[in-house]
């Protein structure tokens, strides 16, 4: 069974070494590390990604703190919950959690009773919000274009050929919408002209 540290800095702690020195005194066999970057919006596979594949059922996962698994309740709620089904174990050392352990299987109950309440929480809003929406009138989509849009748009296309930009700006559509239309069989003008 492996033991594996992940260390990764955030915007506010550089304390790379530390953690290292940490999770190799903690007796990690491998210690997996990964650096804040504030110049990179789109890291190629983070070192995170590449410990996870590397685990197996009763390998154990070491880390300084939570904050350095997930970067969201939502995102350390998703890991934990894989864990628990993987048989994976999880050492968290500043929070004192130790999955392979009895007092350990606790966080496990934590951390899925969040999630459960976290999905009940967004539901919740998006109800409230679409019962707020509907009393003052408004339906959720997209609004429905009339017909003599449409048939602008059919006209400066094929007639005029005009370009899909010069159409979308004309039209006050997006580009999508135009070659939904455009792309339509007669048939579906007839059927939208009589709605």
């Amino acid at each position: 069974m492996k033991i594996i540290g992940y260390a990764r800095t955030t915007i506010t702690d550089n304390d790379l070494d530390a953690q290292i020195k940490i999770l190799s005194d903690f007796g990690c066999n491998e210690v997996y590390h990964e650096s804040f970057d504030v110049t990179n919006d789109n890291p190629p596979i983070s070192e995170l990604e590449t410990v996870l594949n590397s685990l197996g059922a009763g390998d154990t996962l070491v880390i300084c703190r939570l904050n350095r698994l997930g970067r969201s309740t939502r995102q350390l709620t998703e890991l934990t919950q894989a864990f628990k089904g993987s048989g994976i174990h999880l050492v968290s050392l500043d929070e004192e959690i130790d999955t392979r352990h009895p007092m350990g299987e606790i966080y496990f109950k934590l951390m899925n009773g969040l999630a459960t309440m976290e999905c009940d929480l967004i539901t919740e809003r998006t109800l409230i919000g679409l019962n707020n929406a509907r009393r003052k009138g408004k339906i959720g989509g997209r609004p429905k274009i009339d017909t003599r849009t449409v048939k602008k748009i059919r006209h400066l296309y094929h007639e005029k050929k005009e370009t899909i930009q010069f159409i979308s700006s004309k039209c006050n559509v997006s580009v999508g919408t135009c070659y939904k239309y455009i792309n339509l069989s007669e048939a579906d003008i007839a059927k939208i002209s009589q709605e």
